[in-house]
Parts: C-alpha cells; structure tokens; sequence
C-alpha cells in the first residue's frame, strides 16, 4: 500500500507534461483563434468576436487525448472503454 495522497502513474505525469506545453507554445503564440487582437482571450461563443474552441477546451481536449493514446499504445484500451461507458450513462 503506497503512503502517498495521489498514485501517479508514468501515462498521467506525460499527459501533464504535454498539456503544459502544448498550452505554453499555444498561449506564446496567441493564435487569433482563441485571441483578440490586444491580446485577451475570446469568449465562448459564435459570433465573430467568439469562439467555439475556447483555450481551456482545447487544452482539456489534448490532455485526454494525449493520455488516452498513450493507454492505447500501452495496451490498456479495455477499462478506458469500460470508463467512457460508464462516464456517457452518467453525465447523459
């Protein structure tokens, strides 16, 4: 039994290297998909001066795919299929 709070395992610690790259790389460069021109970050939403993808969607969605992936090459698909499953019957 570990005296630890958190287990984390080698998949999660690059997943949270990743996000925090990607997101580093993404905000230095300030696209003006997710910025405005003096630099604030659009709102959420559909007009022009919206977005759909905001920055903290974007990063979320890379840090489960990142982690996802690296279950997938590791050979531990099953219990994330068995995780969204139960995860899509709860939330819908």
């Amino acid at each position: 039994m570990s005296d630890s709070l958190f287990n984390i395992n080698d998949q999660l610690k690059i997943s949270i290297v990743i996000v925090l790259v990607s997101g580093y790389l993404i905000y230095d460069n300030k696209p003006s998909y997710f910025f405005k021109e003096n630099g604030e970050f659009k709102q959420f939403g559909l007009n022009n001066d919206q977005t759909p993808f905001p920055y903290f969607m974007v990063l979320t969605v890379i840090g489960f795919l990142s982690y996802y992936t690296q279950l997938l090459y590791g050979g531990k698909y099953v219990w994330i299929t068995v995780w969204i499953t139960v995860w899509i019957t709860v939330w819908t």
